[in-house]
């Protein structure tokens, strides 16, 4: 049964890692426009015009974090067919590191908006504390600390004997 659940797991973490990535790639849709000033139909000399909020390099961090967590999250997803993992841990790895790719994703939106950047609660040499930057800074650290009990797990498991 621990065997069944744990491919099942993995599998579940694999495609929220190439959900991660389709976002990435929604999010380099977003960079560009942020980047160029509206939606272009190039070849078709199109530009519509607008101003996306936020800001080039928040959306690039989108863009490269969500890239990131998807690669992440189909690594670990793989690597967890490689290790013996009981049917609960293999629940907490897949759980600890989805839970870390949408609160980072959450981190990256927010953080964009916050004057402080999202990094701590109160303000920093980067600016002022903010409701964006709580937004960003308490997914954040749900994230950071799931994704380490995860990561610990993971380290603490069996390789498969093989065969």
């Amino acid at each position: 049964k621990g065997s069944c659940m744990q491919a099942y797991y993995s599998g579940r973490l694999i495609k929220q890692g190439f959900l991660a990535l389709i976002v990435a790639l929604v999010a380099g849709f977003l960079l560009i426009f942020a980047m160029i000033g509206g939606m272009s139909l190039s070849p078709v000399p199109i530009l519509i015009e607008f101003d996306l909020p936020g800001s080039i390099a928040g959306w690039r961090t989108v863009h490269v974090g969500m890239l990131m967590n998807a690669i992440m999250a189909i690594a670990i997803g793989a690597a967890m067919r490689a290790v013996v993992l009981e049917e609960s841990a293999s629940y907490r790895v897949f759980m600890g590191t989805a839970i870390a790719i949408w609160c980072n994703f959450a981190f990256y939106i927010f953080g964009m908006f916050a004057p402080n950047r999202g990094v701590t609660l109160e303000a920093n040499r980067l600016g002022e504390a903010s409701l964006a930057g709580a937004a960003a800074f308490l997914p954040a650290l749900l994230g950071s600390v799931t994704l380490i009990y995860a990561a610990i797990v993971m380290w603490r498991a069996q390789a498969k004997e093989e065969k």
